[in-house]
């Protein structure tokens, strides 16, 4: 064998294992199964003018997550932390000009969560609906139920149908639930909601399809519940991020 075709297998095996190497660090098997629902965390202040912040998080999946930026005010910053399953994660922020309530974090597969302020600690919000209705195809009403013992503010919701098309509304001007009060709230897609953001396929609610409606608080916890037109039921689950951490 020649020189030149020597020198030509050698190249092709060196590009067939960047090749390899780049499919295995683009592998999504791992972000199939991450649940931004079970990461959850708090921070503290230093004494410092302006504010830096140590932020712990709690990782409860049965897998390793990595976050990789966070949001103080408008601005975003890059992180690499690696938590391994069932552990907590420690990093300290940039200087903030003001002092925040709570800070979002997100993982290596593009996942967001809120971390909440130690001291919105001690009160503890429990969102529950206790009656729910759909009243049109774009329009559903829900009677939440806060079993908390701090007054829990709505700012963001996010709808989902079976097939993982979602309506997204993050700057939404939600109600204030006090402990053990009810409210009821209206959820709005499509044509009835112009501020709400699209991923995938326009939908609606339609008989016999079940639709999953997840609600984000101003200290940050996260309460799920699924919606089924047909029976007019609702099954609530809550995650890691239903009580204040």
């Amino acid at each position: 064998m020649n020189a030149k075709v020597i020198a030509i297998l050698v190249s092709a095996i060196a590009v067939g294992a960047i090749g390899l190497a780049l499919s295995q660090q683009t592998s999504p098997s791992s972000c199939n199964t991450e649940n931004s629902n079970l990461l959850a965390g708090s921070f503290t202040a230093d004494q410092s003018t302006p504010y830096t912040y140590t932020v712990e998080v709690h990782n409860a999946q049965s897998q390793e997550v990595t976050l990789t930026s966070y949001i103080l005010g408008t601005q975003s910053f890059s992180i690499n932390i690696a938590i391994a399953a069932g552990q907590n994660g420690t990093f300290t922020t940039a200087q903030d000009a003001s002092s925040e309530t709570w800070i979002p974090v997100k993982t290596s597969c593009g996942n967001q969560f809120m971390t909440a302020s130690a001291q919105s600690a001690t009160f503890t919000e429990n969102i529950a609906p206790t009656s729910i209705a759909i009243q049109s195809s774009t329009q559903i009403y829900a009677d939440l139920l806060n079993n908390g013992t701090g007054t829990a503010t709505l700012t963001a919701y996010y709808v989902t149908d079976s097939s993982g098309n979602e309506y997204v509304l993050t700057n939404w001007s939600g109600p204030s639930i006090a402990p053990n009060s009810v409210t009821t709230t209206t959820f709005s897609i499509g044509s009835s909601c112009s501020q709400c953001t699209l991923y995938g396929s326009a939908f609606g609610f339609t008989s016999g399809s079940q639709y999953t409606i997840k609600v984000v608080t101003e200290r940050g916890n996260i309460f799920t519940f699924t919606v089924t037109h047909r029976e007019y039921s609702i099954v609530l689950y809550v995650g890691i991020g239903g009580t204040a951490q």
